[in-house]
């Protein structure tokens, strides 16, 4: 059959799915479930009507994605896949380039981590309670709402919090638990980034 063919009807244009399934595991730590399901249900009504009231850009979308981590979220990899799914449905019908981010902006990575679990390690419920805090002070320091002096506070409050952390039988892995303090304390004594972009002394 060919194309001037009687019964040949050309393919109509594809209109972007949106209908990505906002379905998702829950675990330990991961996205505020709320926050979640705000963001994608707002990108699915965008991408169905574009010019309704309360739809978002592709640069709007990307500027609200720093969703809190918070114990028994959804599952960050899934929720990251159905979110990009969006933004390049999202994209096709604004006909904007999403891009990434600038730098500093969007989605911050924070120094979280998942953790190993092994025998007599730290009480995981308590492990992820102390990370999520000192990622909490992160934020407020990254976004100016603490100060140098509020910043190294939060480090000596989230290093005794960790030299207090229970053991138990089956916990997360001591060593890897410390590394990632120390990493969230070092940047929180350092203070403030300079106007300049610099990091601070915390002096």
């Amino acid at each position: 059959m060919t194309d001037s063919s009687p019964e040949f009807r050309p393919p109509a244009p594809s209109k972007p799915a949106a209908d990505v399934p906002l379905e998702f595991d829950v675990v330990l730590r991961g996205y505020d479930r709320r926050q979640v399901l705000t963001l994608l249900e707002t990108l699915q009504r965008s991408v169905d009507d574009p010019a309704a009231p309360g739809t978002v850009t592709p640069r709007e979308a990307r500027d609200r994605a720093a969703f809190d981590l918070v114990l028994r979220g959804f599952d960050r990899a899934q929720v990251d896949a159905a979110f990009e799914r969006l933004m390049e449905s999202l994209t096709a019908v604004r006909g904007e380039e999403t891009g990434a981010a600038p730098e500093g902006e969007g989605r911050a990575e924070l120094p979280v981590a998942e953790f190993d679990r092994v025998l007599r390690g730290y009480d995981p419920i308590a492990t992820a309670e102390l990370v999520d805090a000192g990622a909490e002070a992160l934020r407020a320091l990254r976004g100016g709402e603490s100060d140098a002096a509020a910043a190294r506070a939060a480090a000596a409050a989230l290093r005794d919090r960790r030299d207090a952390l229970p053991r138990t039988l089956r916990g997360s892995d001591r060593q890897q638990v410390d590394s990632a303090v120390d990493a969230i304390c070092a940047e929180l004594e350092s203070g403030p980034d300079d106007p300049d972009g610099t990091r601070g002394s915390g002096a």
